[in-house]
């Protein structure tokens, strides 16, 4: 059956559908109560740093091999969320796990955050 012949075998009554004014009540960001998403989970991910290398590299890497990064040990890491550094840290132990200690929150406004992970992302 196309969609330019439609045979029509029984009598179906159709309708246009009418749906109603588009707008109703604004609510701005700062009207809406945060609270209601202390509960969300999201994945927080701590980089060490980055490498580029050509997949026949990659491919021939085996146990024992040592990948060294793009960071410093002086270096603080970075806390991202949602692909948006939130803020940056120093790499502590804490009961034989490893653990961040925040030493600089990045500006709600800042557009760093999220264009850094994305610049480093198309290295």
């Amino acid at each position: 059956m196309s969609v330019d012949h439609v045979e029509e075998t029984s009598a179906t009554n159709v309708y246009p559908v009418e749906f109603p004014a588009a707008g109703g009540p604004q609510l701005s960001g700062a009207k809406l109560p945060l609270n209601r998403f202390y509960d969300v989970n999201m994945t927080v991910s701590v980089e060490l740093g980055r490498v580029t290398m050509p997949i026949g590299e990659l491919l021939q890497l085996s146990e024992g091999a040592v990948i060294q990064l793009d960071r410093l040990v002086s270096q603080p890491v970075d806390i991202i969320a949602q692909g948006v550094r939130l803020a940056r840290g120093e790499v502590v132990v804490v009961e034989e796990r490893y653990a961040v200690r925040i030493t600089d929150i990045e500006p709600a406004d800042s557009p760093m955050a999220s264009d850094s992970i994305q610049k480093a992302a198309r290295k």
